[in-house]
């Protein structure tokens, strides 16, 4: 009798403890999913004055309520339209002008993007996936010869990533090329007034931007062992030269594209694009 109440006693300790790790494991040791975007003005998307004057008051959307320390993004953007098409928390440390590695101010460099998004602990065990945008602002703000900045692009890289992967060990990572800008043969639409057929001019000095920041993108991600989004060729046809219905990149001088926040930036309908195209890498 006495070991058989003893035994009864243990299996009911042994019970209770198995129970209580299964409640109180989850509580402890849970995080939140969530997406971190890094990147450019591409991503950042803010609403500047020129836009409102192109267009006419209220078709560019106000900047977005931000976090300390995080630089202005518009209200439509491509991490906003992420997280309404997919469902998924996305952190947004996008910010324009940013640069990878090239000497302007500390706070326009990807580094303090990730800073941010330590400090504030959204890197972290439940971040499901991390996109990086950045390099066509290095390609002409970084001193040097292609194969200087390409050393320095993808050590900068090395570094950033590292980072990233030791605070959010579970997370997808991949650098994200830019949209398609320019039409056939290189050419741009900077003119698009009352809807009539914009002039072509061609621009060879935005083709070799293009050209950089993709091939240090594509040779970073070799390095560090993440994934490359070839975004331009997932968004042909959709540049800056394309019919109003299908055109995601806006003019210069522009009042008939779709609305925008940034004159040569993404339409409304561009952030929507694109983030229906990252949602796939989730």
């Amino acid at each position: 009798m006495f070991k058989t109440r003893r035994f009864a006693v243990a299996a009911t300790a042994a019970v209770t403890a198995l129970i209580g790790g299964l409640v109180a494991t989850p509580a402890a040791s849970a995080q939140e999913r969530n997406v971190v975007l890094f990147g450019d003005s591409i991503m950042a998307n803010p609403t500047y004055v020129i836009a409102d004057l192109m267009q006419g008051p209220g078709k560019a959307t106000k900047n977005a309520p931000t976090p300390a320390g995080r630089c202005p993004q518009g209200q439509s953007r491509v991490g906003a339209s992420l997280a309404r098409i997919s469902g998924a928390k996305v952190e947004d440390f996008a910010c324009t002008g940013a640069v990878a590695y090239a000497p302007i101010e500390p706070n326009k460099r990807l580094s303090k993007e990730v800073d941010l998004a330590l400090a504030g602990k959204q890197l972290n065990a439940g971040t499901t996936n991390v996109f990086l945008q950045i390099g066509m602002n290095d390609s002409w703000k970084a001193p040097g010869i292609y194969s200087v900045q390409t050393e320095n692009f993808v050590n900068e890289m090395k570094t950033q990533v590292g980072r990233i992967k030791a605070a959010a060990p579970n997370a997808k990572i991949a650098f994200v090329g830019y949209p398609s800008i320019l039409g056939a043969n290189n050419t741009a639409c900077p003119v698009q007034l009352n809807n009539m057929p914009a002039p072509p001019i061609s621009t060879i000095s935005v083709r070799n931007s293009l050209n950089a920041a993709h091939d240090w993108q594509r040779q970073s991600a070799a390095a560090t062992g993440t994934g490359w989004i070839d975004l331009e060729k997932d968004t042909a046809g959709h540049d800056m030269c394309a019919a109003k219905d299908q055109r995601w990149i806006a003019g210069i001088i522009d009042n008939s594209s779709d609305p925008y926040n940034i004159t040569t930036h993404l339409t409304h309908k561009g952030n929507d694009g694109v983030a229906e195209i990252l949602a796939k890498h989730l």
